[in-house]
């Protein structure tokens, strides 16, 4: 009847107006011994740490593979109580191949720029997947790239404007690059 239909429409309704004024913007400090960053995001993770709290320096030419791995090292034991944020700084870190993990968030600052290590040596060499075949140009694996990671779910990295620069040579000579700039980088 119309009147039962006028009654499921204003519950809708209803529903999704309340899921709106329910979900809004929580700010969340990351505080290391000399400075206090504060941001917003939409969700937050229940647990947060600055790449800085793990020696990484954000000056373009220290290289802080260690230091991103060790962070997501730490974070990943709070997987199952809310999750766990990395915060990225401003500045400009060098860094090589390292993995994430699940229930994580890496969240860049807006004037934070992922810069890509030149020394294959920071690519670990991940084994071939049997739909990949065996190499497109030599037989065996392949590099990691710069973030990864598998067999993950709910992982998220974000940030306003941030830019992960990605050129690579290759044992070739010739170049791989990725240069992302956006709002989202990707959400799994």
């Amino acid at each position: 009847t119309k009147e039962t239909m006028k009654n499921i429409l204003l519950c809708i309704v209803t529903i999704i107006t309340l899921s709106f004024l329910t979900t809004n913007a929580q700010g969340r400090k990351v505080s290391q011994s000399y400075e206090t960053y504060e941001y917003t995001a939409i969700t937050c993770r229940s647990h947060s740490a600055s790449v800085t709290d793990f020696g990484g320096v954000g000056d373009g030419k220290t290289l802080n593979t260690k230091a991103f791995q060790s962070a997501v090292d730490h974070l990943s034991q709070y997987s199952s109580d809310g999750g766990a944020q990395l915060f990225v700084p401003a500045g400009k870190w060098l860094t090589g191949s390292f993995s994430l993990t699940s229930h994580f968030t890496l969240f860049l600052h807006k004037d934070a720029t992922l810069l890509a290590a030149q020394d294959l040596e920071e690519y670990p060499v991940l084994k071939a997947l049997p739909s990949y075949g065996r190499g497109r140009d030599a037989a065996g694996g392949r590099f990691a790239s710069l973030v990864f990671g598998t067999n993950l779910s709910d992982v998220i990295i974000t940030g306003k404007e941030t830019m992960v620069q990605s050129t690579v040579k290759d044992r070739f000579g010739g170049k791989n690059s990725m240069v992302v700039n956006s709002s989202i980088l990707g959400r799994t």
